[in-house]
């Protein structure tokens, strides 16, 4: 008599059962995603606006002209106010100053450029 070795794996039907609990959890995965974080997109919003008054100031500085900040889109729920409108920077590297607000239901964010250095801040409340 002979005698039959056997060989240690996995049989098809366990192979595709691994691969159909596999695809619902990817299909589950990819309709919810990543839950969304609204203060981190508020922060980014002012990254933004950050980066929108700095080349502001820089082009009025390299064109000699004044230069009106233009306000980056921001996401619909987050509310921008803008206490002096509008901010524009000078050649001399001044502006006429003021804050942008971005709130993000009562959690708020200002960038607020320096009348007279035009250095930007960022303050969170």
């Amino acid at each position: 008599m002979t005698s039959r070795n056997s060989q240690a794996g996995f049989t098809l039907l366990e192979m595709i059962v691994v691969i159909a609990i596999m695809g619902l959890i990817l299909g589950l995965v990819s309709e919810y995603g990543p839950q969304k974080d609204h203060w981190l997109q508020t922060r980014g919003a002012a990254q933004a606006v950050v980066e929108a008054m700095t080349t502001a100031r820089g082009r009025a500085i390299a064109s000699g002209a004044p230069v009106a900040l233009a306000l980056p889109a921001v996401p619909g729920w987050l509310a921008e106010t803008v206490d002096t409108s509008p901010i524009t920077f000078e050649p001399d590297g001044s502006s006429t100053g003021g804050t942008v607000t971005l709130d993000d239901h009562g959690r708020r964010i200002d960038v607020t450029a320096d009348w007279l250095t035009a250095r930007v801040t960022v303050h969170e409340h």
